[in-house]
């Protein structure tokens, strides 16, 4: 490819990456590809008709041999006695090769005079065929070599006598030894003394045992056909060179005036058009006036550029309306999702002054304005009301119907009726007063939480969930209603589940089980259990989180088609929280220096409706300062996460007790010992100072690791 643009080269440049110059060298190179396969085709043709003829010949010449042997020659003493010598010997006298001592161990054979007739035997029908050598050899598996029984080859160089040895091919003697009879016995090889040969045989059995004791084994080189390759070869590509330029100028001759001369006008129109539109000129029709009519792609795509042309014009004035809308649009879009999301409940937490429960939910929409919802309410001090729903369909439309849909379910709710009647009476007002086919499943409960029974019913919702204390996330399979907006005159069943204190409830819509993969595979209402069952001793919200980070990672950043919503409730009953007339105010925030101070007026405001003194609300605070900003610098680091802050006011032993609680690195910050205040700086060991100064200030500090939390208790009278 050129490394510059057409515009900025030279005259030569272009003519060189002109598309006549590809076409040319393309004709060149597709002529010579076809002309090297067709010669590839036919050299190997040849070749595999004069081998197989050569084969033919040799294996012939082999089975006679081994035919006329057996009846005339005692082949198979001979075959015999030449491995029974090989055999007795040490490697260390196989190697004295080529000399008489070596030799002289087989002159009891070679003394024999059918011996001698087997030798003449083989040079006749070598000189009466095309063979190079006819001999008598015997595969060694064991040693994979070759043994020389009978050579006739009386050429000093390239002799083989009886017993001379060479290694054989690779896979030589396999092919030969296992030979099944059903084919031409064969096998090509190269010798370094003569190049490529072929070597054809037949076996030689022995008469008792019927084994394959020896071969009858033909030689013949094929430099002779190699030599005819050659020539052909030079004439083929010789012929192919000279029909390839030929064929090369005549079809870029053809190309340039059929393809090339119609592009480039239509490049200078384009360019032409491109000109125009930079200057702010409104002329037109620079592809009709190019008048193409080659009958063929070229002239249609003159035309369609012409009809682009128009289309294009007509395109610019339709963009700046639609621009303008799809802005308007998208206005809508994101104030319909902040009202949406500011109808939800979303502070934590959620009832501050509440101890005997503690709730956390969630909704991530898959579209701008999602179809989920939820909500939870105090009905009254000692009701909560909870909901999960999910509108059918997405956007704008289903996130008005969800804010009617939870308007309806929290006046009914708030007028006292029954789950299984406040579900009754929202689809009829719903059914009644709908224009889109929509409709909604709900779940819906009240939880008494002085008792802690939840009063539920469902309408065509997810199952939910419960944990007892200490125990698993099980699901409950309750009874479904039909969906809330899909049939007038419906009624619904309620049912009870009991809540113990430190139980939990978890409730979700179906874009939490139905959330897919990369490969569309569900998540599924197992992995789901698996994903709480490994959040058992946690918070509601780090429940919620965890389930999240699970389906995140499931998912894998493949596009959810559906909203991901769930909520997550710990009923810890009445008594949660007092201690010996103390009544526990917890608030939970991200762990950083920002949050220290929404902390301290956390507890200065529970320190002032105590009638606590000014000074030790300043001590308090110092505590607060302290511990808080220890753990945002050290518990997650590098990382980040939250931390609870417990405050509790005994008006009768007049005791303040703070509880700080986090999820980080497990430490002991009473396990430390004290610093060495008399020493000096550049001698006392950083750090501690700070927990020493809160031990200083307090009456009693403990510190405990439990449920995969630091928990420090701080104890300060006044």
């Amino acid at each position: 490819m050129p490394e510059k643009s057409v515009r900025d080269m030279t005259k030569w440049e272009r003519m060189r990456y002109s598309l006549a110059a590809r076409i040319f060298r393309s004709v060149n190179l597709v002529s010579f590809l076809f002309g090297l396969f067709s010669l590839v085709v036919g050299v190997a043709l040849y070749a595999y008709a004069l081998v197989g003829q050569y084969v033919a010949e040799g294996f012939n010449v082999c089975r006679s041999a081994e035919h006329m042997a057996e009846v005339n020659l005692e082949i198979e003493l001979f075959v015999k006695e030449v491995y029974e010598i090989y055999s007795s010997l040490t490697e260390e006298e196989r190697a004295e090769i080529g000399t008489d001592a070596y030799y002289q161990r087989y002159r009891s054979i070679t003394a024999n005079r059918d011996y001698r007739r087997l030798l003449q035997m083989l040079e006749d029908f070598r000189s009466s065929s095309d063979q190079n050598d006819v001999y008598v050899g015997i595969y060694d598996a064991a040693t994979r070599r070759l043994i020389y029984v009978a050579d006739p080859d009386q050429n000093v160089k390239t002799a083989c006598p009886i017993g001379y040895w060479e290694a054989a091919d690779e896979g030589e003697p396999e092919k030969f030894l296992e030979w099944n009879g059903q084919s031409r016995l064969f096998h090509i090889s190269h010798d370094k003394r003569y190049g490529w040969i072929c070597t054809t045989g037949y076996p030689i059995r022995d008469s008792a045992a019927g084994r394959v004791i020896g071969f009858f084994l033909a030689d013949v080189t094929l430099r002779e056909v190699w030599q005819g390759v050659k020539g052909f070869l030079w004439t083929y590509a010789l012929a192919l060179l000279l029909a390839g330029v030929l064929m090369a100028v005549l079809y870029t001759r053809h190309m340039q005036k059929r393809i090339v001369t119609p592009i480039n006008h239509i490049a200078e129109a384009a360019a032409s058009y491109v000109h125009d539109k930079r200057a702010g000129a409104e002329t037109g029709g620079h592809f009709d006036k190019l008048q193409i009519s080659t009958g063929d792609e070229l002239e249609n795509l003159a035309l369609t550029m012409a009809d682009m042309e128009q289309d294009l014009a007509d395109y610019e004035s339709y963009s700046t309306r639609i621009t303008a809308e799809k802005q308007r649009l998208s206005t809508e879009l994101n104030l319909a999702a902040r009202i949406q999301t500011d109808m939800l409940p979303g502070v934590d937490p959620a009832f501050p002054g509440r101890t005997d429960f503690d709730i956390y939910a969630t909704m991530t929409p898959a579209k701008e304005v999602g179809g989920d919802f939820y909500d939870f309410f105090l009905i009254d001090p000692d009701h909560l009301g909870l909901v999960m729903a999910d509108v059918s369909g997405k956007g704008v439309p289903a996130a008005l119907f969800m804010m009617g849909c939870k308007i309806l379910l929290q006046i009914e709710a708030m007028s006292g009726k029954s789950p299984a009647e406040l579900l009754a009476s929202v689809n009829e007002r719903i059914c009644a007063s709908r224009s889109e086919e929509m409709f909604v499943t709900v779940w819906f409960g009240i939880l008494d939480l002085k008792t802690g029974r939840l009063t539920a019913a469902n309408a065509g919702h997810e199952y939910p969930v419960l944990q007892k204390p200490g125990g698993p996330f099980e699901l409950i399979k309750d009874r479904h209603g039909f969906v809330i907006g899909g049939l007038p005159g419906m009624k619904y069943k309620e049912y009870e589940l009991q809540l113990e204190p430190g139980g939990k409830l978890f409730l979700y819509t179906d874009g939490l089980p139905e959330a897919t993969d990369r490969e569309d595979h569900l998540y599924g209402t197992a992995q789901m259990l698996e994903a709480l069952a490994r959040a058992e001793t946690r918070t509601p919200r780090e429940v919620l989180e965890a389930v999240t980070d699970a389906v995140e990672d499931f998912a894998d950043g493949a596009p959810q088609a559906d909203d991901l919503t769930m909520l997550c409730l710990e009923y810890r009953g009445p008594e949660a929280g007092k201690d010996k007339g103390e009544s526990m105010k917890e608030i939970t925030l991200d762990a950083t220096i920002e949050n220290v101070p929404a902390v301290t007026a956390f507890a200065d405001a529970e320190l002032e409706a105590a009638d606590c003194p000014l000074k030790t609300m300043t001590q308090v605070d110092v505590i607060i300062d302290e511990i808080f900003s220890n753990i945002a610098m050290y518990a997650y680091a590098p990382g980040s996460g939250q931390a609870t802050v417990g405050v509790a006011v005994d008006r009768d032993t007049k005791t303040v007790t703070l509880r700080f609680t986090d999820s980080g690195a497990p430490f002991d910050p009473l396990a430390r010992d004290d610093p060495d205040i008399k020493l000096g700086l550049e001698e006392r060991e950083a750090g501690g100072l700070g927990v020493f100064m809160v031990k200083k200030m307090t009456d009693e500090m403990s510190y405990e690791y439990k449920d995969g939390r630091n928990v420090l208790t701080v104890k300060k009278k006044f």
